[in-house]
């Protein structure tokens, strides 16, 4: 999708702005539906080719899932690496500030806020230009959709979990494309909730209303049963169980989508993984962003020998807990994580994006999709909570089936042991970990899932100099405001800050 040539609609980041105050130069108004489409592809669709830019950058490094390198790398030129990305690694109070200071910092506040102004943008425009109404539903439940996406994301990131505190501050609520007069203050967590239910039930209205061929074309759009996983994804977090179900089932079963069977796919040195992020993959139900933007901090590199730099390995790998998580039979480890190289079987802290032959991420492909299998993980975890644990595990052990090496007989089957209680539910939560390895959902299931403490060791030329624990409810699960985005509104309350972990 190719940016709009003749409009720029520009988020300023200067010491006058406001809240990254959009700033609007239009040089071409919007007349009819076309246009507003191909300004909703330009200004509120992510880029896939956009390499500069990122919006989930820290959805992973933050998690359980990432380690220090399994390699002891000894080399003085390691040092300025380690400095690099200690402060992200450690959750440290001002990790924007100093990472920035050395050149690894994404400011995600303004990505996702330039993107919800191209919706707003759209959704004021709506009314203003000719067209039919099923071209105006189309254009506006996407823009409404897109919204909630990316509100979901910023709310999960410097916001308290919806279960823990809803009265919390979470982010500010802009809802059209308007200069602001005033200084925006945080709208409570349970207020941008309610915004994106709002915003999905008339994305879902707008989408019911258009011919059933319209309502899912694989092209990059959203479609119905984007919406549908959204409104699943939104209610498991809010822990409305029975709207999970609806939804979850509507996923399932009103699309033709099918679970993607591992053992069909042959590995070749041309194709070295499936490709999840294509519409060939039975189970996509939407494509979407920048693989390099997924791959973020997963490429720094630091030399493996004392006085030698042609050796490398990567700098973060992923952790032993998840890849020791998967079973000998399981084929998602290797199918899913992706490996350092062709001659480097390490494991990275990425997985399912779109690589070439040398396994490094493509730029010139979408970098994730929303996938069919998450409907059966919200379903098992939702069927749980409403005592139905029979129905949990028939709709794992019928997404696991497809995940397993068809030679391994029952292997697929929820363990014995595991079928009811407590214990149930850990399998659930440990088999939401493995399907969804990798696709930016970890740290916010961390957070809704009582946020418990865990720790990392951190190494530094090959030996563990430091450990560092995330505590029980910690303030650390919840990012602070960047220092760039708080300097320029003096409304912006700061989230309460953890204590440096080091």
């Amino acid at each position: 999708m190719k940016k709009i040539l003749y409009i720029s609609i520009i988020l300023i980041v200067a010491s006058c702005s406001k809240f990254l105050e959009p700033q609007s130069q239009t040089e071409y108004v919007p007349r009819d539906i076309n246009a507003l489409s191909e300004l909703l592809i330009g200004e509120a669709y992510l880029d896939p080719t956009n390499t500069a830019f990122s919006a989930f950058g820290y959805n992973e490094i933050l998690t359980d899932d990432w380690a220090c390198t399994i390699e002891n790398c000894v080399n003085t030129n390691n040092e300025s690496r380690y400095t690099k990305y200690k402060a992200i690694f450690a959750w440290h109070p001002d990790m924007f500030k100093l990472s920035n200071d050395l050149g690894v910092y994404y400011n995600i506040w303004k990505t996702y806020y330039e993107y919800i102004l191209g919706c707003n943008a759209v959704l004021d425009y709506l009314d203003k230009v000719e067209g039919s109404i099923d071209e105006k539903n189309y254009v506006k439940g996407q823009a409404l959709a897109l919204r909630s996406f990316y509100y979901f994301n910023l709310v999960n990131l410097f916001g308290e979990p919806y279960n823990y505190n809803k009265k919390a501050l979470g982010v500010p609520l802009k809802l059209n494309s308007n200069l602001d007069v005033n200084y925006p203050s945080r709208a409570t967590v349970e207020e941008v909730y309610t915004q994106m239910v709002k915003d999905l039930n008339e994305a879902e209205a707008a989408f019911s209303l258009l011919p059933n061929n319209k309502q899912f074309i694989k092209d990059g759009r959203v479609t119905m049963p984007m919406i549908q996983l959204m409104q699943a994804r939104v209610a498991l977090f809010m822990e409305d169980y029975d709207k999970v179900i609806t939804y979850g089932n509507k996923v399932i079963n009103e699309w033709g989508l099918k679970l993607l069977d591992l053992n069909s796919f042959v590995s070749t040195p041309a194709q070295p993984y499936y490709s999840f992020t294509n519409y060939s993959n039975p189970e996509a139900i939407w494509l979407f962003g920048c693989s390099q933007d997924m791959y973020k901090f997963t490429t720094e590199y630091i030399y493996k020998l004392p006085n030698s730099t042609s050796q490398t390995r990567r700098m973060f790998n992923a952790s032993p807990s998840l890849l020791n998580s998967f079973e000998t039979s399981d084929l998602r480890k290797n199918n899913y994580i992706l490996k350092e190289s062709t001659t480097v079987s390490n494991y990275v802290p990425a997985g399912k994006l779109p690589v070439g032959t040398t396994y490094l991420a493509l730029s010139t492909e979408f970098g994730r999709a929303f996938r069919l299998s998450e409907a059966y993980v919200m379903l098992a975890e939702a069927y749980y909570m409403k005592n139905r644990p029979q129905d949990a595990v028939t709709i794992l052990e019928s997404l696991r089936i497809k995940r397993f090496n068809s030679n391994s007989g029952n292997e697929y089957k929820v363990p014995s042991g595991s079928e009811t209680g407590t214990a149930l539910y850990n399998f659930i939560k440990s088999e939401r970990r493995r399907e969804m390895c990798f696709e930016g959902l970890r740290w916010y299931d961390l957070r809704r899932w009582g946020m418990e403490s865990f720790s990392r060791e951190w190494k530094e030329e090959g030996v563990v100099v430091a450990t560092f624990t995330m505590e029980k409810n910690d303030p650390a699960y919840t990012l602070p405001i960047p220092f760039d985005v708080i300097d320029l509104n003096p409304n912006l309350v700061q989230n309460k800050l953890s204590t440096p972990k080091y």
